[in-house]
């Protein structure tokens, strides 16, 4: 056995349920009779996280069905550099993997197995079609797909609600309400918002962002605008740079103030931003929860990152109670921005195509895959996607987009992150005027106009 799979989770579940027994079948699946038929196969599926129960219990729910059927999780470490690595292992071959999106330049392109090309072997048909879109690309040969987004991500905002309860405050639903608990919070000595710069900004703004662009009244003209770098297009972005300005502004966000006073935030590590976010501090030697009411009232995140929230306050035992809302940055509300999770594939060197895309079959089954995206914390990937948005956060479908709608011929991601990180820093004296005050917006609005400025056709 390789040496890669010392950290190996054996999952074993062959039953001895008949494949066809009422607990062995998931509505909307049809079991593939020739492959039940089959003699014993065991398949190896690669990932990254450690504990994985979500796909483990995918994997208890296949096996139940196919009993001559065994799957074994085999958890790799250091998986950017190490999965390319492993899935070329000739000797102990994987089936299928956890990957990011797999595109032109990829290094796991090489040992994925092409989608599109296995004809009805390959079901998807319940799958949400702008997730699917956004893990294929052209080539030369017409477009391709290497793996398939196992649900959606949304970017939001995490209310610490015992904190604003001790202060008598409620979870804000508007840009007012939110700005009005900044002001009583900022009075009780707290800063409302924090969270590093790298990620601030973009976890706080772009789904609103994008949705100026997506929901825009002339959505063909504004896209075409936008994908130009049409001269004065940074003012379309300009209601959103405000929000973030104003917070500077008013130090309802100071970074540099709570890195140099509590040593907070100053990485994006998932598990260090919910041990500061839960107020877990270093003390002697090891982590240990300083109060139950915290010192974050405001921190931008993923939905995904709720279950990495849900087992820090779990291990450290912490009365901190909080949720997960889309950011209220608008007189109406918050707004969502669909964007694809992780993505599952096929080896291409794999010894059992047909069993390891059945299993795909199967993951991408609704009722399955709702399961699956439940325990992630994701959106399902499924094609009622945006209308599951819409039901969760009772918002308008005026208020949602998903990736496909404001993808670009330039890194447009890239070039609104480096401006929201610069506003995110206006109020660090390191980057203040020479008297000591903060650049007025116009100032970083002329240096977003000059960055997507290199992109004009």
């Amino acid at each position: 056995m390789s040496a890669l799979k010392r950290g190996s989770i054996l999952v074993l579940l062959c039953t001895a349920a008949l494949f066809l027994c009422a607990c062995g079948t998931e509505s909307g699946y049809k079991v593939n009779s020739q492959l039940a038929a089959s003699g014993k196969v065991r398949l190896t599926l690669i990932g990254m996280n450690p504990d994985f129960r979500a796909m483990e219990s995918v994997i208890s729910k296949f096996c139940t069905i196919y009993p001559n059927c065994s799957i074994e999780y085999e958890y790799v470490q250091n998986y950017g550099k190490t999965l390319p690595l492993r899935l070329a292992d000739r000797e102990d071959r994987a089936d299928l993997f956890i990957t990011t999106n797999i595109q032109a330049d990829s290094t796991a392109l090489p040992y994925a197995l092409e989608l599109l090309s296995q004809g009805p072997r390959l079901n998807i048909s319940q799958t949400y079609s702008g997730l699917i879109e956004n893990f294929t690309y052209g080539g030369r040969n017409g477009t391709k797909l290497y793996a398939v987004p196992m649900d959606g991500e949304l970017r939001g905002l995490y209310v610490n609600t015992t904190l604003l309860s001790s202060l008598g405050l409620k979870v804000p639903r508007s840009l007012d309400e939110l700005i009005a608990c900044c002001e009583r919070l900022k009075k009780a000595g707290y800063v409302p918002f924090q969270g590093n710069p790298g990620s601030f900004g973009i976890g706080l703004l772009y789904p609103y962002i994008c949705s100026l662009v997506a929901n825009s009244p002339d959505y063909p003209g504004t896209y075409s605008a936008v994908n130009a770098c049409e001269p004065g297009i940074s003012n379309l972005f300009r209601p959103a740079f405000e929000i973030l300005y104003g917070f500077a502004e008013k130090h309802y966000y100071d970074y540099k103030y709570i890195e140099s006073s509590r040593g907070a935030f100053a990485n994006m590590a998932e598990d260090t931003m919910a041990r500061d976010f839960l107020n877990i501090v270093l003390s002697d030697g090891s982590y240990k929860k300083a109060d139950d009411r915290g010192l974050v009232a405001f921190l931008p995140g993923t939905l995904s990152w709720k279950g990495i929230l849900g087992r820090t306050k779990e291990d450290f035992h912490s009365a901190i109670e909080y949720k997960f809302i889309l950011a209220p940055v608008s007189s109406t509300g918050g707004y969502a921005y669909l964007s694809p999770g992780y993505g599952i594939a096929v080896s291409s060197a794999s010894l059992h195509r047909d069993w390891a895309l059945e299993f795909l079959n199967f993951f991408f089954t609704g009722t399955v895959n709702r399961d699956f995206a439940r325990q992630e914390n994701g959106i399902p990937n499924t094609k009622d996607a945006l209308d599951y948005i819409r039901r969760e956060f009772r918002i308008s479908p005026e208020h949602i987009c998903q990736l496909g709608q404001v993808t670009f011929d330039y890194p447009f991601y890239q070039t609104i992150r480096e401006a929201l990180i610069d506003v995110s820093k206006a109020n660090n004296p390191k980057y203040m005027k020479k008297d000591g005050t903060m650049y007025e917006l116009q100032h970083y609005m002329d240096n977003l106009e000059k960055a997507l400025a290199q992109y004009r056709r």
